[in-house]
This record gives structure tokens, sequence and C-alpha cells, in this order.
């Protein structure tokens, strides 16, 4: 029964657009907006959904119009970095003349991303295997511990190395 009540709740907080908003929308300036956040081009099939559910009509070439100016913001070298950095969800909404620039640099960002995980996940487990050790009941298991502690202290070693490296080649990226 509860399922049954909240169903619509839930079906409207998947739509990108709620009943108010298709009605009074700026088509160009949403589209803008989308671009600007790196949404693909189909992203339109998204609104147009949402928008159907209410018989509101979708300004498909207007939202098209603004798309390309946003997208176009977005795809830039800069952004790239960022963006990667960040570990954000790239969608390959890249115009093909704009897109090898935004993901050489996206690549690099996502470097450092990746490292950066590798580092912090390293580093929680070796707070793991040390709180083991303070734990462990006897001196044969927490030798078997520190063996273990000693090998992620050498991956943690190796990790930083790569993070470093990756942030050195980003700080050397130019636009």
């Amino acid at each position: 029964m509860i399922w049954i009540l909240a169903a619509p709740l839930v079906l409207s907080a998947c739509a990108t657009l709620n009943e108010a908003e298709c009605q009074t929308a700026n088509w160009r300036d949403l589209g803008q907006r989308n671009g600007q956040e790196g949404r693909a081009s189909s992203y339109i099939v998204e609104h147009e959904k949402a928008c159907s559910r209410y018989g509101t009509p979708v300004d498909a070439a207007s939202w098209r119009a603004g798309w390309e100016v946003g997208i176009r913001q977005y795809c830039r070298p800069q952004n790239g970095l960022i963006v990667g950095r960040e570990g954000k969800y790239y969608a390959q909404s890249c115009p093909a003349d704009v897109a090898p620039g935004f993901l050489r640099t996206y690549a690099i960002g996502k470097r450092v991303y990746d490292a950066r995980q590798e580092r912090d996940r390293v580093r929680g487990e070796i707070d793991d295997l040390t709180s083991k050790i303070a734990e462990a009941g006897d001196e044969g298991e927490r030798a078997r511990l520190a063996t273990q502690l000693s090998f992620k202290q050498n991956d943690l070693f190796r990790a930083q190395e790569r993070l470093r490296d990756a942030e050195i080649d980003a700080d050397r990226v130019t636009f």
C-alpha cells in the first residue's frame, strides 16, 4: 500500500523537470546549462519524457541552440582537467572538433583522481592493520599482521609516488 502511495513521488523525483518548469522553461537557457554540465545532446529526450507527462511541448530547437553554446564551454581543456581531477563521469558529450583537447586533459586529471583514491584506499588498509595489531591476542598473529603492514606501507609509498607524478603532469598542462 505504501508503494502505491509513494510511486508518484518516486517517479516525479526521476523526472528532469516538474510541471511548472516544463511550462515556464527558457529552453535555450536550459540547453546551455545542460551543455555546461556536460550532458549529452540526447539529454533533451529526458526533458521530453518529463514534459509529456504534463502535455507540455519542448522547444527542442531552442534547447539544442543553447546546448551547442554550453557544451563548448564544458569541453574546454581547462574544464577537462577539473572534471577529471574530481573523478566525475564523462558522458562522451563533446563535439568531435573539441573532444581531443578535453579528453587529453580529462585523462590527466582522472589519473590524479585515481592515484588519490588508491593512496586513500591503502591508507585505510594500513589503519585497519594497525588496529588489528593492537587487538591481536598472540605474538604469532601480531607478527603476521606486522608483515602485512610492512607490505602495505610499501604499497603506500608507491601510491604516493604515482600521485606525485600525476600531480606533476597535471601542473605541467598547458592550454
